[in-house]
Order: structure tokens, then C-alpha cells, then sequence
């Protein structure tokens, strides 16, 4: 018997002897393969003998990927051919399991945050730099896995296929399924014991007020069930997005053809100057993460008569104001400024930003803005792809007290850090951590309004 996981290759072989016993030989002609699954008798790989090979004198190989979406079950593998004209097979058993991990699927959820370096870095006017950016990472990543445990909930957008057991401790109805943790935002298949049900067939609840969903029903009104499968080990599987909700926001476009494997993207000043490390972006079927941020030359140089070392020469004259948005930092020489405002061919700016120095600067200098994204690729359960440019980009927004909360315990931590965890109150037996009674009030309110609360049941 050979075991594979779902989405993973697996080497079949099938073997022929001239008799029981024997040796091996040959056949008449490459022999096809095909694979069913034993429960119900679909098939899972059609009879083929395109990547079929021929190993040895008797021996025939072929690398089987299953879908990752493929029911999970024992499986039959089935060898074809002719043995001086007369029909021969050989059969293999497969036992085909689920993805083992969120990390085979991409789907982990270290690195993936709710709020991101820029939006905690404004918080604390802290000048960028290579060891400031680790911390405030470090920061928010333990903030945001301390959100989830906080809430008992994830939420962020997976797209993924999940597995239940049926029957299962809690299935106290024969046709309610409860997802616990594994929140529904939209479904694209339910399946159980092999047979994949109608759209008409289930029900996602709560209907009045989901996505989140946290059950599924059988439609009382059909003839569908749960079960039928082998055993009840995971025998239902539901494909869809999982996760809390999904918000998103059309921010700008790509300013370049993008193939399925570039990891470093460009993009316009409208997506710069609302995105930052740690968004999660959309393009077209595609979910990517920002890992960094570098500086692109925008096509622009600095017009008018430049621009002086004094906090109000604030106006910024560029061929075209256009290609700039309000928000976005730019960089002439060494010098950041952010944009406040854009009249015509004019950035109204403020000096200074994110710890540089104001300095003088030439007519003609080089205007630069950090359009540069260094991003993975075919993120949460997506697969990479290649887009064209001016492809619309997403930007993935999550709930604002979720953003708050993160943001308030990424300041606490990075000032206690600061202090060597010395930010005390009270002296003696009195004397606590300061972290503020208004994050304790925050955290109570984002666990009233976001928390996953526990079922109440009757006895």
C-alpha cells in the first residue's frame, strides 16, 4: 500500500512477470494508468499513458500529484496493457490523507499581521532603520497572534480546503455540522463521504448575520445527508475562504507586467501611499503579503527653484502631479517628505519625515518613493500567477478595533522594551506593570465585540 498527502506527488509503480512467480518482462506497449477510489468507484486519474515510464525490463513508473482538494480514501490504481496480445493489469493500493499542515498549503499564520511597521512607526515618530524595523516587526507579529488567542478566532482570509469527522463529538443533530474555529466567509463545495452536495442541499448559519459562519446545515427540504464514507474519520470536506470577513479596498494598480514568480513588484503612488509592510494585497484571484518596501524612481524630478533647508518651503513642483498621491512619502536625495496635499503640478509637503534631515536641494534632483514591494507570493491557500499591469491591487482591511488593539499592544511592548520591562507603578507589594487602563479597556472591548464566545448548551 502507498500513502500520499493531498497536493503531494507520489511514485507509482506497477510490475509484470511472464508468470506467477516469474520473471519480469516487458509488454507489447507502453501500458496506461488509472485511479478510482474504491468507496465510490470515481475517478481520480483518468487511463493515460502520457508521463508514464520504463524504469527496468518489467517495470513502469508514473508520479501521481492528487488534487489537494481530493476526497481522502483509498484509492486504486490500475495498470493496463498487452502481453503478447493478451490484456494484462497490476493494481496498487493508495491511501490518499488531507494536507497535514497550514505550512503545506500556505496558510501558516506567522508573518501575517493586522497592522503594519508604518502605522506603529508613526505612533512612536521613530526614524527608520534596520534595527528599529525588527522590533516593531517582532512586535506586531506577538501582538497579533495575542489578538487571536484573545478572541479564540482568526481574521485573516484563508482560501483552503478543510476536513471534519462524521459523526464527531459534538454532532448532537444529524444534520448540523458545527465549524468551531474554522469560520466560513464563502464556500465553494461541500462534500461528504465522497458525494458532493447541491448548492440547494446545505445551509451556512448564522444566515442573519453571517460571514462569520459557524455551522453548516443539511437542507431538512432534500434528500442530502452527512456520512456514507468509509469510516467517519474526515469525511466531510468543505472548499471555500475561511476566516472572519472579508473587507477589502481597491487602493491602486500594479505599474508592471507581474509573472507568476516575481517577488519584488511595482506598483502606483495611490497603492504606496495607503499600503505598507504587513498588508495583505489582492490582485485579480492572488493574495500576497508585504515583506518590504524599497525606493523606485517615480519618472519625476524636482521643478520650480528647488527647495531650501527652512520648515515652510513646503511646495514641491513636479512635471506631473498626477502620478503622486496624498499620503505617499517621497525621497529627493536624502531627505523623506510626506505629501499633504497636491494642487496641479504642486506636492504640498511636510519636511523632515520619519527622522531624516531637512536639507537644501537642486532643481533636477531625483524623485524617488518607496513603489518597490517585496512581497510572497500565492499567499493564504492562493495560487501565484501572472497579472497584467494596471491590474487593480486590494488591500485587505481588518476590523478597526482589531487594527487599534494591535497597534496599542505593539507600542506597550516595544516602550516596556525600551525600559527593560521597568515601567512599574505602586511601590512593595502594590506595585504592578504599567501598560494603561485604556489598553485594558481596549482589550475588553475588542473581546466583546470580535471574541468567539462558547456555545451555551442545555442539559
Amino acid at each position: 500500500m502507498t500513502n500520499v498527502i493531498a497536493g503531494q506527488s507520489v511514485s507509482l509503480l506497477g510490475q509484470f512477470y511472464d508468470f506467477v512467480g516469474g520473471q519480469l518482462t516487458d509488454l507489447d506497449a507502453t501500458p496506461t494508468i488509472a485511479v478510482t477510489s474504491i468507496a465510490t468507484g470515481s475517478t481520480a486519474l483518468a487511463a493515460t499513458t502520457s508521463g508514464v515510464t520504463h524504469p527496468a525490463t518489467g517495470s513502469y513508473g508514473y508520479a501521481w500529484t492528487p488534487s489537494s482538494s481530493l476526497t481522502p480514501g483509498a484509492y486504486l490504481a490500475t495498470w493496463s496493457g498487452l502481453a503478447s496480445g493478451s490484456p494484462v493489469t497490476a493494481t496498487e493500493t493508495i491511501t490518499v490523507s488531507a494536507p497535514a499542515s497550514a505550512e503545506q498549503t500556505n496558510t501558516s499564520p506567522e508573518g501575517i499581521w493586522y497592522a503594519t511597521r508604518e502605522e506603529v512607526k508613526t505612533e512612536l515618530d521613530v526614524k527608520e532603520t534596520a534595527r528599529a524595523n525588527t522590533r516593531v516587526d517582532r512586535a506586531i507579529e506577538d501582538a497579533s497572534r495575542a489578538i487571536e488567542d484573545l478572541c479564540h478566532r482568526r481574521f485573516y482570509p484563508v482560501q483552503g480546503t478543510r476536513y471534519f469527522d462524521w459523526p464527531n463529538p459534538q454532532s448532537g443533530t444529524s444534520y448540523r455540522l458545527w465549524l468551531n474555529d474554522q469560520e466560513l466567509i464563502t464556500v465553494a463545495s461541500v462534500a461528504s463521504g465522497g458525494v458532493t452536495l447541491a448548492d440547494g442541499e446545505y445551509l451556512l448559519e448564522p444566515v442573519d448575520y453571517g460571514p462569520p459562519y459557524n455551522r453548516v446545515e443539511i437542507g431538512l427540504g432534500s434528500d442530502a445527508s452527512f456520512g456514507g464514507g468509509d469510516t467517519h474519520q474526515r469525511d466531510i470536506q468543505i472548499a471555500g475562504l475561511w476566516g472572519y470577513r472579508l473587507t477589502e479596498t481597491s487602493v491602486g494598480a500594479l505599474a508592471e507586467i507581474l509573472d507568476d514568480s516575481e517577488t519584488a513588484i511595482d506598483v502606483n503612488g495611490a497603492t504606496s501611499a495607503v499600503v505598507g509592510v504587513g498588508s495583505i494585497l489582492r490582485v485579480d484571484s492572488e493574495r500576497m503579503l508585504i515583506k518590504e518596501r524599497t525606493q523606485l524612481a517615480t519618472g519625476q524630478t524636482l521643478g520650480g527653484s528647488g527647495l531650501t533647508n527652512v520648515n515652510n518651503s513646503v511646495t514641491v513642483a513636479v512635471q506631473s502631479g498626477a502620478v503622486f498621491a496624498v499620503g505617499e512619502v517621497i525621497l529627493v536625495d536624502a531627505e523623506k517628505m510626506r505629501i499633504d496635499e497636491i494642487a496641479a503640478n504642486n506636492l504640498i509637503v511636510t519636511r523632515a519625515w520619519d527622522g531624516t534631515t531637512i536639507a537644501a536641494h537642486t532643481v533636477g534632483a531625483t524623485i524617488y518613493a518607496p513603489r518597490t514591494l517585496t512581497v510572497t507570493r500565492g499567499a493564504l491557500g492562493t495560487t501565484a500567477a501572472a497579472h497584467a499591469t494596471n491590474s487593480t491591487v486590494y488591500r485587505f482591511d481588518p476590523p478597526g478595533p482589531i487594527r487599534q488593539l494591535v497597534i496599542a499592544e505593539a507600542l506597550t511592548s516595544l516602550l516596556q522594551g525600551r525600559s527593560g520591562y521597568a515601567r512599574t507603578a505602586g511601590t512593595g507589594e502594590g506595585e504592578r506593570e504599567t501598560s494603561g487602563k485604556g489598553l485594558a479597556d481596549l482589550r475588553d472591548r475588542v473581546y466583546t465585540s470580535h471574541g468567539r464566545k462558547g456555545r451555551v448548551r442545555s442539559v
